[in-house]
């Protein structure tokens, strides 16, 4: 009995010690596991730092958001002002070259390049960093797809780089290239070539405007006042106070710079109603006749000369005659704006009619059909235009 107790008492003494030392070592990994928590702990501003934008920065993708959701910058606005500047002109070349400095609120180097059967040649440019290059371009269509797309009535936008000529021209640019076919008479005479500039390139606005250029030019020889009637500033009947009008500024904001120069086709002045046939003017300021000096005579008494008597025309007259200038300016002017090489070849050769024989017989048509016979009974003003804008006032270098 006294064994049993002994064995026993061993194994509550054996069972109190696997205890006791269960409970050492449990306490020494609860003190350790204190200890790791307690530097976890203090580490844990170095993994999750305070400041959220070192561990996962979105600064600038919020600056980025925030510029994307930002009004973008007012455009320049397409205002009667620029209509009434191209109104203005009063001869293909002055509307022409309105168009290209107004564009230039839209764009950056612009040009308008006149087509002539299988060829295109520079007329005249503006925006460019150095001159006017345009003045030089000449190329067959057939070395340029986009040229000759052009030319058959389709608008394009491109990349100059793509296409041989056009990156010639545009020094191999990698911008955008707006190609505008311009018509008149359903014909397509020239292209505008516009590239994309430090404000883009608005290209519905300047299709726009040269539509709108394209509708003058087939109109011009009919607008005999300027503004035309719907561009004119309104009369306000209402009564009301207009809001107040901010001064303008001393100096009108800078327009796009331009190095403009002498178009080729020949700047057209508008002719004043004479009070006499135009032919006698035309002789009377063309002709310079030397008088020879002669000996003195013996003084006799004046006689007054009388100019033989110049019907008066009516102001209806008077209205069909001016109508009929303009259109004749209108017409010649058109044929030596896209054939000023063979024009100046012809001034030289004295044979301008044999060179554009085509295109001044098919003008003549068009004058005479447009033109009333009791016009043109007392009147050449066809001729006498042939004579100031293609021959610079030379009769004999027309060749006729």
């Amino acid at each position: 009995m006294e064994k049993h107790e002994a064995v026993l008492a061993e194994l509550e003494q054996m069972r109190e010690g696997a205890a006791a030392l269960m409970r050492a070592k449990l306490e020494a990994v609860a003190r350790q596991t204190r200890e790791l928590a307690n530097r976890l702990a203090g580490d844990l501003d170095v993994v999750v730092p305070p400041d959220l934008e070192v561990l996962f920065p979105i600064g600038a993708v919020a600056d980025h958001l925030r510029s994307l959701t930002a009004p973008p910058p007012p455009s320049p606005v397409l205002d009667l002002g620029v209509l009434r500047q191209l109104d203005a002109g009063r001869a293909q070349s002055e509307v022409l070259q309105e168009l290209l400095r107004q564009i230039g609120l839209w764009c950056g180097p612009r040009a308008i390049v006149v087509v002539r059967d299988t060829n295109v040649q520079g007329w005249s440019g503006a925006g460019f960093p150095n001159g006017d290059p345009a003045r030089t371009w000449r190329a067959a269509l057939a070395e340029s797809q986009a040229l000759t797309k052009a030319s058959m009535g389709a608008p394009l936008l491109i990349r100059p780089a793509s296409d041989p000529v056009l990156s010639n021209w545009f020094h191999g640019s990698d911008k955008r290239l707006l190609l505008l076919p311009m018509s008149l008479r359903s014909k397509i005479v020239g292209i505008l070539v516009a590239l994309e500039g430090e404000s883009g390139l608005n290209s519905a606005v300047i299709q726009q405007l040269t539509y709108t250029v394209g509708l003058m030019l087939e109109t011009l020889a009919t607008r005999p006042t300027v503004p035309s009637p719907a561009l004119a500033e309104p009369e306000d009947l209402t009564g009301e106070t207009p809001p107040p009008v901010e001064e303008a500024p001393a100096e009108a904001p800078a327009a796009p710079e331009i190095f403009e120069m002498t178009p080729p086709a020949i700047e057209e002045e508008p002719a004043a109603a004479p009070a006499v046939p135009m032919a006698a003017v035309d002789a009377a300021s063309t002709l310079q006749l030397a008088v020879p000096v002669t000996p003195a005579m013996p003084a006799v008494p004046a006689v007054p000369v009388v100019a033989p008597a110049v019907p008066m025309r009516t102001p209806e007259e008077e209205r069909k005659h001016e109508e009929a200038r303009r259109f004749a300016r209108l017409l010649v002017s058109e044929i030596r704006l896209y054939n000023e090489q063979a024009v100046q070849a012809g001034k030289l050769a004295h044979d301008i009619y044999r060179r554009l024989k085509e295109d001044i017989d098919r003008s003549r048509d068009m004058y005479e059909q447009r033109v009333s016979a009791e016009v043109r009974a007392n009147s050449n003003y066809f001729h006498d235009e042939m004579v100031r804008i293609l021959a610079d006032g030379d009769p004999e270098a027309l060749g006729i």
